[in-house]
């Protein structure tokens, strides 16, 4: 049988996990390390451009559970530091919905702005 371990913990396994999820949504185009700004955001779920919509998340892997809500806000710091919606602006996006999402083995913490 196969199974998913929390033991694989490493970022790249998260995001593969949310990406699969999230390409499932019907009406958004997902886009995976896209570079923008100074750097690449994890994950894009953009709307149609006439819609405007655009969602960024970064993923951050946390040392502990007490170090879930610092690293998810780092997380969301990090976009904004970055200006990971720059290149998306210049697109015709103009609503967005930031996510700075932390994991610690099974546990997940979720900041949105």
């Amino acid at each position: 049988m196969e199974t998913i371990s929390f033991f694989d913990y490493k970022e790249d396994y998260y995001h593969g996990f949310l990406a699969g999820l999230l390409k499932m949504m019907d009406g958004y185009i997902l886009k995976s390390n896209r570079e923008s700004g100074l750097g690449r955001s994890d994950l894009l779920l953009l709307s149609p451009a006439y819609e405007g919509v655009a969602v960024i998340m970064e993923l951050k892997i946390a040392d502990s559970f007490a170090q879930l809500n610092d690293s998810a806000r780092q997380a969301l710091c990090q976009i904004k530091e970055k200006k990971y919606d720059a290149e998306l602006k210049l697109e015709g996006y103009h609503t967005f919905i930031y996510y700075g999402i932390s994991f610690y083995k099974k546990l997940c913490r979720v900041i949105a702005e």
